[in-house]
């Protein structure tokens, strides 16, 4: 009966224990540091399947549903921006399509925070997406 008793009360202080506590996210410069040079597979906010990756040298690769697209990134304070020339074309004009896609008005700039292998980019608006960060160019973009 006590050997019982000593089981169950070690049962009863190990499920007590405070649970290993997840490590802190990291923002801006420091998240970014886990991400460049990686992939990241998510969804695009309409959904597509999108998966990107960020090169040492400021290039941004990508594929959206099937279809592939070329452009930077850069850290602006604690934001990722990305500019992709794909995007420039918009409405078509011949114009926009000659200008400069490094544009401050062309990029889009995001929050982000890294915990593990969880990357969130949070846009202008507050919604927040998640991705999961593979190592290196991970999909050979």
């Amino acid at each position: 009966m006590r050997k019982r008793f000593i089981l169950l009360a070690a049962a009863v202080v190990l499920s007590s224990a405070p649970s290993r506590a997840q490590p802190a996210a990291l923002t801006g410069a420091e998240a970014w540091k886990a991400v460049v040079g990686n992939t990241i597979i998510g969804a695009t906010p309409s959904g597509e399947a999108l998966v990107e990756y960020f090169a040492p040298d400021g290039a941004a690769r990508n594929r959206i549903a099937g279809k592939p697209g070329e452009g930077e990134w850069s850290l602006r304070g604690a934001r990722l921006c990305t500019d992709y020339s794909d995007d420039d074309d918009d409405d078509g004009s011949a114009d926009d399509k000659s200008e400069d896609s490094s544009d401050d008005e062309e990029a889009d700039c995001f929050g982000l925070s890294v915990q593990g292998d969880t990357l969130t980019l949070t846009d202008e608006a507050g919604k927040a997406r998640e991705f999961k960060i593979l190592p290196g160019n991970a999909e050979k973009l």
